[in-house]
């Protein structure tokens, strides 16, 4: 035999002496060493029901089974952690006086229950024991202390004993691991990484403990914490533990929807709600969750200010304060797929669509809103303040300092979506508005401008965009000045109508050319089953002064109005006529036809005779003879 063979038995022997002394010592008593140490270090019973193997990759250890965690008394579960197998890695020297110091701890297939009983104290801390309510022996804790946990194929469940709310995870697989110490302790940073499922979403984890053993004992602990995932991807920053969370937040998700669904608030279908970005100081303390200087972007709009959500009620409650670049709320009335999780344009509109309401249901709210522009059905506000409350499908939303098409004052709208048929109500009184924007958004009239005030108070229901049109109900009035209406010159009507013998066309009275400039136009209304009617309408300008009555069918689109016209001083060109027969216009609203009001001229003309014309023929062939004016006097000087 060589030299060299010599040597390598001898080292061959030396590694089989040191690889075999740990099977010399009995297993049994890591058993209970383990199971009176981890006991102690953690105040619940520890239990080792499976065999006891030494292991030595990848460190020299215990290859333990069957291995539970007891619960804190009064717990749902008995067992807060229950594992298939468990790999406690310890140093070798340790070992040979009979101490174990650990260095890993590896949990197969592990079953980790986490509750929050009714007072809020989690049974994740290891503070007091369970019999005596005594301080837990941190020191023994520390023991057993170790530089790498690793959890493989996991399942933990959360459960809230006071709301009664319970989550479930899977597919945990997490690896967590401290700086190696001469002494073992666990108040040490802990970096984490992994992955896990929850409600079907896989979301890679990553992030930094400063102090574990704080986390461990239910004290704050110094975090950032990162989520990656298709819904949601999220980073942060502050401090946690308790249950409690307080830090700096940034949150992005691919829609409010699918985020709310995957959380297990799923929204009812309806459009809107899509991207969503957040950014703030973000707080969360027994179920109650707060956002500060938040800025929060979604569906095109920015929000900045402070939110805050409770959990803890049947139906989650938000209050805030909130000031909103642009807010159009029409995407959220029109109807939307059941998929549409991204989607925030306005489909197009079907009035028989049932009305989406029943989000309102979904939360309860308290907001103060200052909003740069708001779009409401039919109605666009340039500056709001709205002081909002939604309660079990409720909204009442109270806006003061209304800016709108160039002027200003107060609306307010409620909607009612507790019973069957929803109901809603409108108040609106502005005064100093560019008129011509204002009813091309309310009516989608564009032939009148001017300047001038409006009121109106309307309410109405109905299951359907339809049938809320056809049940409005309410009064109002409008009030213009120095305005004009173009498409047709309704002094000019009047006068051709009057020349009923002639035959003499309308001609350029009507037409893209034609206008009726006015002083003042005005009248007051009430509104009837989606009718309007007034019977006050007075119109005047330096050549004419037309009173008028009539009815808009809101509905249908048409109008049925009745003028009478009075000269108020002579027209250009016409010495002896003026104007004095009444017509009427009538049709669509966008392109409605004239005509001389046949009863109203037959009075006309009964009244008139007095003034000198012998019969009636006279009154048309001269209607300057001795007529002087149906309205006026016959030199076209006012009354």
């Amino acid at each position: 035999m060589s030299r060299g063979t010599k040597i390598e038995l001898i080292v061959l022997a030396v590694i089989l002496v040191i690889l075999a002394t740990p099977f010399l010592i009995p297993l049994d008593m890591y058993r209970g060493q383990l199971e009176a140490a981890a006991s102690r270090a953690l105040s619940r019973e520890v239990h080792i029901r499976g065999p006891v193997h030494l292991t030595v990759y990848p460190d020299i250890g215990l290859s333990l089974s069957d291995v539970s965690v007891a619960n804190m008394p009064g717990a749902r579960d008995p067992q807060m952690i229950a594992a298939e197998g468990l790999v406690v890695g310890a140093k070798l020297r340790p070992l040979f006086s009979g101490q174990l110091e650990v260095t890993q701890l590896t949990l197969q297939k592990p079953v980790i229950h986490l509750e929050v009983a009714k007072n809020g104290a989690p049974n994740w801390s290891f503070s007091k024991t369970p019999e005596s309510g005594a301080p837990a022996d941190a020191a023994a804790l520390d023991r057993i202390g170790f530089s790498h946990l690793a959890i493989n194929d996991g399942t933990m469940t959360y459960y809230d004993a006071g709301s009664g709310k319970t989550q479930s995870i899977i597919d945990v697989s997490l690896s967590l691991d401290m700086p190696d110490v001469a002494r073992p302790t666990l108040s040490l940073p802990m970096t984490l990484m992994g992955s896990l499922t929850y409600n079907g979403e896989n979301l890679k984890i990553d992030g930094r403990l400063d102090n574990f053993g704080n986390l461990m004992n239910s004290h704050t602990t110094d975090a950032r914490l990162s989520i990656g995932s298709n819904i949601i991807n999220a980073e942060f920053t502050g401090q946690l533990g308790g249950g409690n969370m307080s830090g700096a937040l940034k949150l992005g998700a691919h829609s409010v929807r699918s985020l709310a669904a995957w959380l297990g608030n799923p929204m009812p279908p309806g459009n809107g709600f899509g991207l969503v970005a957040l950014e703030g100081h973000f707080a969360s303390r027994d179920g109650v969750y707060s956002l500060r200087q938040t800025h929060l972007a979604f569906d095109q709009m920015n929000l900045n200010g402070d939110l805050s959500l409770d959990t803890k009620p049947a139906v989650l409650a938000i209050t805030g304060h909130l000031t909103i670049d642009r807010l159009n709320i029409n995407p959220y009335l029109a109807p939307g797929a059941d998929d549409d999780t991204v989607k925030a344009a306005r489909t197009k509109a079907n009035p028989d669509a049932p009305l989406p309401l029943s989000g309102l249901k979904a939360v309860n709210a308290d907001l103060t809103l200052a909003v740069g522009e708001l779009v409401l059905p039919d109605l666009k506000l340039d500056q709001a303040i709205v002081k909002a409350t939604l309660t079990d499908g409720l909204l009442e939303a109270d806006m003061t300092k209304v800016n709108a098409y160039g002027g200003s004052g107060r609306a307010s709208l409620t909607v009612d979506a507790r019973g069957q048929t929803p109901k809603l109500k409108s108040t609106l009184d502005v005064s100093g508005i560019k008129v011509q924007p204002f009813l091309t958004q309310l009516m989608g009239v564009d032939e009148i401008a001017g300047k001038g005030s409006v009121r109106y108070e309307i309410a109405t229901s109905g299951a359907n965009s339809a049938a809320m049109v056809r049940n409005i109900a309410g009064k109002g009035e409008i009030r213009f000045t120095d305005g004009e209406i173009t498409g047709a010159d309704l002094a000019a009507v009047s006068r051709v109508i009057q020349s009923v013998v002639t035959g003499e066309a309308l001609g350029a009275a009507i037409g893209d050319d034609a206008k009726t400039e006015f002083t003042r136009m005005g009248a007051s209304f009430t509104i009837d089953k989606g009718i309007l009617e007034t019977k006050d309408f007075q119109l005047v300008n330096p050549a004419v002064e037309m009173n008028g009555r009539g009815n808009v069918d809101i509905s249908a689109r048409t109008l049925e109005f009745h003028f009478e016209p009075k000269a108020t001083k002579g027209l250009p060109g016409v010495k002896l006529i003026d104007i004095g027969v009444p017509f009427f216009v009538k049709g669509p609203w966008q392109r409605p036809s004239y005509g001389p009001d046949v009863r109203a001229l037959g009075k006309t003309i009964v009244e008139k005779l007095q003034d000198g014309a012998k019969t009636p023929f006279d009154l048309l062939t001269q209607p300057g003879l001795s007529l002087k004016s149906l309205f006026g006097t016959g030199n076209g000087s006012k009354k």
